[in-house]
């Protein structure tokens, strides 16, 4: 439970993943607009150029002896952040005139919402929720899609993992529904203002690519041990991936209807509620059906902070030793998983086949 030592190790994958994005991306727009072709410079000098360029900075270092990073040009952060996640856990634990704090939040957040959905979940019977799958599958999708929702349903029954599977499902949900208020809000913010945009990127690429046992430290700092904080980490887990694909997907909006919008005296928010929200219904399914994997991912780190359910299951298995309880709860992992993509995504897969 050292977050400075994690986070130091944590900072240099994300530097990497930012190198590698921008990198690509850059080429990637290149290309796209023929620009690699048409430059002052062909493509075959340019990587020339760059590999001499290479070789000589390489050759250069060596004679110099000069191939290891300086050590005085580094600087130790582990001991400067956990003094801030000691601060954090003093003051914004508990004792927060008038907002409260942050175990009061996830106190209430885990009376008001998780208890109630996962008491509700296992109050129906068994058969009553398969009905429900099946419908709500069937709605959205075709005979096959609810077919095989309901038969990832029923699987996690046969295994005898019921109750533990509807507690992991209650989390998810209430998960997903936070993670899509915030992802959602964020991703209009974003698709409306390019300063927005390149003021989210970075922190987006952190949360993104950050390993999760890195954040989950602070999260277990201000939140305590349960369901909430596994919760919180699934949100941060999850919400990047939903903010770019609503950001893209309302870009992505056909400028002309945009502007007979406009031409027709609608407002911002009207624009947001009638024409953009709409066309892009697709991306917004697409970051419903990937909000729901990430977050599903993240079950087994919930684990680690009292999440209790399958994440529980799993992390005994492996610390046990015991393959049968780790891999009857990642199977029903698997088919919650299989249920929860069949019944957000398939009407991005009929509408497809119906246009083709």
């Amino acid at each position: 439970v050292d977050a400075g030592a994690a986070l130091a190790a944590g900072i240099p994958i994300v530097l990497l993943a930012v190198v590698l994005d921008r990198t690509t991306a850059a080429a990637g727009r290149r290309i796209g607009a023929g620009e690699a072709a048409s430059g002052p410079v062909s493509p075959a000098v340019g990587w020339a150029v760059a590999a001499v360029a290479t070789l000589a900075v390489a050759l250069g270092t060596r004679f110099a002896s000069a191939l290891e990073w300086p050590a005085t040009w580094t600087y130790g952060i582990a001991e400067p952040v956990n003094r801030a996640v000691d601060w954090m856990t003093d003051h914004l634990y508990s004792g927060v005139p008038l907002i409260g704090g942050t175990a009061d939040w996830a106190g209430h957040f885990t009376t008001w919402v998780l208890d109630p959905v996962r008491d509700g979940l296992q109050w129906l019977p068994w058969w009553g929720l398969l009905l429900i799958v099946a419908a709500l599958a069937w709605l959205i999708g075709t005979w096959r899609t609810a077919l095989t929702a309901t038969l990832a349903m029923a699987a996690i029954g046969v295994l005898g993992v019921w109750n533990p599977s509807l507690d992991t499902l209650s989390q998810v949900l209430a998960a997903v529904a936070v993670t899509l208020v915030l992802g959602f809000a964020t991703g209009i913010a974003a698709a409306r203002s390019n300063r927005v945009e390149a003021a989210l990127r970075p922190v987006l690429d952190v949360f993104q690519t950050m390993p999760q046992f890195v954040y989950l430290i602070p999260v277990v700092a201000l939140f305590g041990v349960g369901r909430a904080p596994a919760v919180a980490a699934a949100v941060v887990y999850a919400l990047p991936a939903v903010v770019r694909i609503t950001t893209q997907g309302l870009r992505g909006v056909d400028a002309g209807a945009l502007e007979s919008a406009r031409s027709l005296g609608a407002t911002s928010s009207q624009q947001i509620r009638q024409v953009q929200l709409p066309l892009a219904r697709s991306s917004l399914l697409l970051a419903v059906n990937q909000g729901v994997v990430l977050v599903l991912a993240v079950v087994i780190i919930g684990g680690l902070v009292g999440g209790g359910a399958l994440g529980y299951d799993v992390v005994f298995g492996l610390a046990q030793g015991d393959l049968a309880v780790g891999l009857v709860a990642g199977a029903a992992i698997v088919c919650l998983g299989l249920m929860l993509d069949r019944v957000t995504q398939p009407t991005e897969r009929r509408t497809t086949t119906k246009g083709a």
